[in-house]
């Protein structure tokens, strides 16, 4: 989690995701989403919870497992706890799915010791959250597909000195670089394959123009409704 997490609160990310939800909104008056995957923080799920009502968190698995990793990599037993871990994540059911945390949670606790042993064990605790996607089979678990997309934006924020200045300047920096995710075009064969040139044109279903430049002015010009 960045340092500057802990600077915010629910009512601060409540605002944040706000946006989203009111774009999403704008384009589908009865857009709800039943799932939603985020991270362990309570601040984020609480937003998420006020912004739309029953919605259901998941929680991402594959943190759990980064925090093994993180320091328990270099361990002689590491491939038999990922290969255990992986093993329960890909359970075809709940049932089974508790059969081979049971599994891990014994094997921690009389093969394991130390940092690697305390935070498997911490992941075989969490039995009750990550069952929860068994009732929810097209939520996400993990943040995969996200986590692709954040490292370029990652690398944008860092040669912007991570948006030193006026709130409003940040705002905009926020905003331009969005567009340009959502309307530059994909690789031809992504295109081919989807139709769509570009995640804005597959949101939409709708292209205004063939040049992705124009579709952006024209969508831009409308301030995100």
């Amino acid at each position: 989690m960045p340092k500057t997490a802990s600077r915010f609160n629910r009512h601060d990310l409540t605002a944040a995701y706000g946006v989203f939800r009111d774009e999403a909104l704008n384009i589908d008056p009865e857009y709800k989403p039943d799932s939603v995957n985020t991270d362990g923080w309570s601040p984020t799920q609480a937003a998420w919870g006020v912004l739309f009502s029953g919605v259901t968190v998941l929680v991402r698995f594959l943190h759990a497992w980064l925090k093994i990793r993180c320091r328990g990599k270099k361990h002689d037993l590491f491939s038999e706890v990922s290969r255990r871990v992986w093993e329960a994540y890909h359970a075809t059911n709940r049932r089974s799915f508790s059969q081979r945390i049971r599994s891990l949670r014994t094997f921690a606790a009389s093969h394991l010791s130390g940092w690697i042993q305390e935070t498997t064990l911490d992941l075989c605790n969490k039995r009750a959250l990550w069952s929860a996607a068994y009732d929810h089979p097209e939520g996400h678990r993990t943040s995969n597909m996200l986590d692709r997309l954040m490292r370029g934006m990652n690398r944008y924020y860092d040669s912007t000195q991570h948006l030193h200045g006026a709130a409003v300047a940040s705002r905009l920096t926020c905003r331009s670089q969005a567009l340009l995710w959502n309307f530059s075009p994909w690789h031809p064969s992504q295109t081919r394959r989807l139709r769509w040139q570009s995640p804005a044109e597959r949101l939409n279903q709708h292209r205004d123009h063939d040049q992705w430049l124009q579709n952006l002015l024209i969508s831009a010009s409308c301030g995100g409704y």
